[in-house]
């Protein structure tokens, strides 16, 4: 992974560069669909209003779809939910924060299609009713693998690779820690409280795959 990662943190390292000043939330849009698409990327880039987030709260998802995929469709569509007043220029630290969620699932969804390629595009997760849905979701060996990816990336991020390795052992306080009043990784925080009580072997699991990704991930390659 650390190909597509390195692609990906290019991409949004360009942007945040051309749009250090005067930046709205169209510009940065824009610069965004460009970039990817001049890395020869396929996927999709939109945004939905949603009117309950504050003006200057924003989350970002992704997807990918293995049947778009394997009939040479864009597989991966990335949307950025907001309430953002279209006129308002942003700070540099509002960029970052955006390009970072963007990285970071984007680079989920490309580990899923990895994954489904490797197995000739079969469906990556089962699907089940709604009140089964999300358990059954993170319970899935591909979610644990692309979490296991998206886990590593936030802890280097947030406390360097080689502190987050020190904390394996700990996995559970590690998942509580805390840096300027945010969890170090919110993946690992909600996997830890999801399965924590009683001690689930899945997050047995879950760690020793974190533990595989923190030795092998190229932090160069991570958008910061």
């Amino acid at each position: 992974m650390n190909s597509i990662m390195e692609t990906i943190c290019l991409i949004c390292t360009r942007v945040r560069h051309k749009t250090k000043q005067d930046t709205s939330f169209p510009k940065l849009l824009v610069e965004l669909r460009r970039g990817f698409k001049r890395a020869g990327l396929d996927l999709k880039i939109r945004s939905q209003t949603k009117k309950f987030l504050d003006t200057k709260e924003f989350y970002v998802n992704a997807y990918y779809d293995p049947e778009d995929d394997q009939n040479r469709e864009t597989p991966i569509e990335v949307i950025i939910y907001h309430n953002f007043d279209k006129d308002i220029v942003w700070t540099n630290k509002q960029i970052t924060e955006l390009l970072v969620q963007v990285f970071d699932a984007t680079v989920h969804e490309y580990k899923h299609q990895r994954q489904s390629r490797k197995r000739d595009y079969t469906e990556f997760w089962k699907r089940v009713d709604a009140e089964q849905q999300f358990h059954e979701y993170l319970q899935d060996p591909d979610e644990l693998d692309a979490y296991a990816l998206s886990i590593a990336i936030e802890l280097c991020r947030t406390v360097g690779k080689f502190r987050a390795l020190r904390y394996m052992p700990k996995f559970t306080t590690l998942a509580r820690l805390k840096v300027q009043e945010q969890y170090v990784s919110p993946n690992l925080n909600a996997y830890v409280s999801h399965f924590e009580k009683p001690i689930s072997p899945l997050l047995r699991r879950l760690a020793k795959k974190v533990y595989v990704r923190l030795m092998k991930v190229d932090t160069d390659h991570i958008f910061m």
